[in-house]
């Protein structure tokens, strides 16, 4: 009976969510702008991993209770848990009502960002005529009763005592069940809302995140960004960094012979010039150096491939004590190279060889502009070869990166130059630069592939890392030699080759490239266009983070700054200001996004 209550409850729960999603979708069914029923089906399919996350939470305190029931003769189970059942059945109906209602009028899920209207409940319902809020509050009471009472019924008015008290220890496989549900499952990624994104339409994706699990979820990744760094008035900040982000679309130099070119963006696993510097390591990189376009003065703005991909793509800087990509009501207003590009006409497609749902990214990818996502899942089981997904031969292929569609931005991110160095190539003894140098390999057949192909004339392939990793023993992630990466621009869409030393930035790819293409880029405030005619006048430095510190970059040469403890090394005080300036143009730009 014990047992048998567990998963009665458990799939009592998950045909909740299921019916909640449901009425979310005919409710909301004015926002899917085109989503076919296939895909809004699919909703129900792809949300399950919440929903089973979701419930496993839920059911941990019966679970609980019934652990306890068994050092009693009768236990009065179905009132034990009333008090818990009313809390839950009035915070679900809170939740399913608030979120169904105001998505039509946010477009955008609820997350715990929005409980700061919980203490002014008038403003929450702004949104709504009055008839509407009174009606959302008898909605609610009356979901509340009913949930309240399916609950109820799914539960054994009382337990009998059990046949043995060691039988209790039948419930060991069952919680540890529920805890794989909880972190949902055994992949490297745990349980976060990027499990729910599968489709091109954002409704459909929205449909699919199970609202109890967002605002929970988000509810730990909350942080008030417009309130650190906080130390020098506006008006110091804006004389202090000038008009260094100053939107600019002028072209000292055309790099390019197709203004609208097919773009193949490949974003390096860890590949700093500190490990990839060496042409024993990466001599194809080596040689497309001398046939492309080299910026050889550059630097990562971050050192982890969730913060690295939000600055190549987006043109933000590294903030060094969060990650926006697991903040979905930030990331998801983030501007993009993608979103650009498919505001032009371009298809947009991302492709990762391995789990995609890590770090939220599929939510970060979809939200930003990619109308197609691929991740490990779309390649055979057979083909992996590491903890973390298939080896970059398969991702680096021609046949899966060139898409039918005209014009295109294909966008991928490698991941066998990643610990713990599983290649199927061993040409190094050194198993870390064999990995790097097997990517290189993977890089070069591609490159030399396409060569032959039509396409070549009109494509612009780019390669630039995501991060650095340390290259000599003892090294720090936050050593600036670190930070040093290559961006190489080549393909038939290349003009000539060129060195190009002018100290950038990640982040500035965004700002550059769309100026080559004569697309506007002001939506990037932190994108700077490298080739600009103003750009060489105007203040010179890149800013790498690390967790909790930051490195800045000057012509001068380089500062370490610790966020914890504010002190900068070597001192120096025009630095010192031009780091506070940074830090709080970066937080309270990022805290607005939520208002975007």
């Amino acid at each position: 009976m014990r047992v048998g209550f567990i998963l009665r409850y458990f799939v009592t729960l998950l045909l909740l969510f299921i019916l909640q999603k449901i009425v979310f979708m005919l409710f909301n069914m004015g926002m899917a702008d085109g989503a076919s029923f296939l895909s809004c089906v699919g909703a129900l399919w792809h949300g399950l991993r919440l929903d089973i996350a979701t419930a496993c939470y839920l059911l941990l305190l019966p679970a609980v209770v019934v652990a306890v029931s068994f050092f009693f003769r009768r236990f009065p189970l179905r009132k034990v848990l009333v008090p818990y059942y009313i809390l839950v059945a009035v915070v679900l109906s809170l939740i399913f009502v608030a979120d169904t209602i105001l998505y039509s009028f946010w477009g955008a899920k609820l997350d715990a960002n929005d409980l700061i209207y919980a203490a002014k409940p008038r403003d929450m319902l702004a949104s709504l005529p009055l008839w509407a809020s009174v009606l959302a509050f008898l909605v609610v009471g009356g979901l509340a009763f009913l949930f309240f009472l399916v609950q109820r019924r799914a539960t054994p008015k009382e337990l009998g005592a059990p046949r043995a008290r060691w039988h209790g220890l039948g419930l060991i496989p069952l919680m540890a069940v529920m805890f794989l549900g909880m972190r949902g499952g055994v992949s490297e990624s745990t349980a976060n809302p990027s499990y729910a994104y599968f489709s091109r339409y954002p409704f459909c994706n929205h449909a699919a995140l199970n609202p109890t699990f967002n605002i929970f979820h988000s509810l730990f990744k909350v942080q008030d960004l417009s309130r650190e760094f906080d130390t020098l008035p506006e008006a110091e900040v804006d004389a202090l960094l000038g008009d260094a982000f100053e939107p600019d679309a002028t072209l000292a130099d055309t790099l390019l012979a197709v203004q609208r070119p097919n773009v193949l963006l490949v974003i390096w696993e860890g590949a700093g010039l500190g490990m990839v510097g060496s042409d024993t390591v990466a001599p194809n990189l080596h040689r497309f150096m001398q046939e492309g376009v080299c910026f050889s003065n550059c630097y990562a703005n971050s050192y982890r491939t969730d913060r690295g991909i939000v600055s190549v793509l987006s043109g933000w800087l590294g903030l060094p004590t969060t990650t926006l990509v697991k903040r979905p009501d930030l990331c998801r207003n983030l501007p993009s190279i993608a979103s650009s590009l498919k505001g032009e006409g371009y298809h947009t497609m991302m492709t990762y060889g391995g789990d995609i749902d890590f770090t939220n990214m599929r939510m970060y990818f979809s939200e930003t502009g990619f109308s197609t996502v691929l991740g490990g899942d779309a390649f055979p089981k057979a083909s992996y070869s590491s903890a973390w997904g298939v080896p970059d031969g398969h991702t680096l292929s021609v046949a899966r990166l060139v898409p039918d569609e005209r014009p295109f931005l294909s966008t991928v991110l490698t991941l066998s130059s990643h610990e713990p160095w599983e290649v199927p190539m061993h040409r190094l003894v050194d198993h870390k630069r064999n990995s790097f140098a097997y990517t290189d390999s993977c890089l070069g057949a591609m490159v030399d592939s396409l060569r032959s192909l039509p396409v070549w004339d009109s494509l612009l392939v780019i390669v630039i890392p995501d991060h650095g990793i340390p290259f000599r023993p003892g090294q720090s992630t936050s050593d600036v030699e670190v930070a040093r990466i290559p961006m190489l621009w080549l393909g038939g869409a290349v003009r000539s080759p060129r060195n190009v030393d002018l100290l950038c930035s990640q982040s500035d790819l965004a700002a550059t490239l769309l100026a080559q293409m004569g697309i506007p880029a002001s939506v990037f405030p932190f994108s700077r266009n490298v080739l600009g005619t103003r750009f060489p006048q105007r203040r010179q430095f890149a800013m790498h983070s690390d967790k909790n510190c930051l490195n800045l970059v000057l012509p001068s040469g380089s500062c370490h700054y610790d966020c914890v403890d504010r002190t900068l090394q070597p001192p120096d005080a025009d630095s010192r200001r031009l780091v506070e300036a940074l830090l709080q143009r970066l937080y309270k730009t990022s805290a607005n996004l939520s208002n975007q």
